[in-house]
């Protein structure tokens, strides 16, 4: 019976299989730290999530959903990963101006989009996004060193909420885009029914509506609506 003996490998097989080793668990690794959901986030053109210390979004990082600027001051919208918690954010990652934005609770997802400033003697921002087939926004206005919001969404089921200094006095009016329903008998109707421009000051006090329109792409500068103050009489 003949006995048969083995030598040992030589060192640069050992060193090669240990390289190989190496590389195998640095790629799980990195596996494991490249989530899904931040991939989402690349994908989706929105920034990756960064700590903003007081900006705190649901006692989670927010990230920058849309930018802005008004009379020189930097504007972000804020949001948390599912977009359940949002922030408006004056003068950049170092400011303490930050205000909630109540329509991320609503269910209204925020994009690039979302966020509308308006050039006046006083700075006022518009978040708005998508819900139950129109469009939902709330305004911000700037007082002192801080924002506040008057509260009230404003709702469109035509599609369309924006900002317009109607009545030229430097001052911006929201407008509200909204389907006349006045003649029609089920929700499909209405749906597809002529439009209107209802106009609000920042006190949420009605200033006037506009004649009735066709259609949403009869009105001027659709979907950024533009509106005169003579174009305006007494809602009904």
């Amino acid at each position: 019976m003949s006995s048969q003996s083995w030598s040992r490998p030589p060192r640069p097989v050992l060193l090669t299989a240990a390289v190989a080793v190496v590389v195998v668990v640095a790629s799980l690794l990195v596996a494991v730290l490249v989530r899904p959901g931040e991939e989402r986030d690349s994908a989706d053109g929105l920034s990756m999530p960064t700590e903003t210390g007081d900006a705190g979004c649901g006692g989670g990082p927010c990230r920058v959903v849309a930018s802005d600027s008004v009379n020189g001051m930097p504007v972000e919208l804020l949001a948390d990963a599912r977009g359940s918690v949002a922030r408006l954010r004056a003068g950049g990652p170092t400011s303490g101006s930050i205000a909630e934005v109540t329509v991320a609770s609503m269910g209204v997802p925020l994009n690039r989009d979302s966020l509308r400033c308006e050039e006046s003697a006083t700075p006022v921002c518009l978040v708005r996004g998508p819900h139950d087939g129109g469009v939902v926004g709330e305004v911000h206005i700037w007082q002192g060193d801080n924002w506040r919001s008057d509260q009230r969404p404003y709702f469109s089921d035509a599609g369309s909420v924006t900002l317009d200094d109607v009545d030229a006095d430097d001052v911006p009016e929201v407008l509200v885009v909204s389907h006349d329903c006045s003649d029609v008998d089920s929700v499909s109707a209405c749906q597809v029914a002529p439009v209107l421009v209802e106009v609000f000051d920042l006190s949420g006090g009605t200033v006037g509506c506009t004649d009735i329109y066709g259609s949403p792409g009869s009105l001027r500068g659709w979907p950024e609506v533009d509106v005169e103050s003579s174009e305006l009489i007494p809602c009904s």
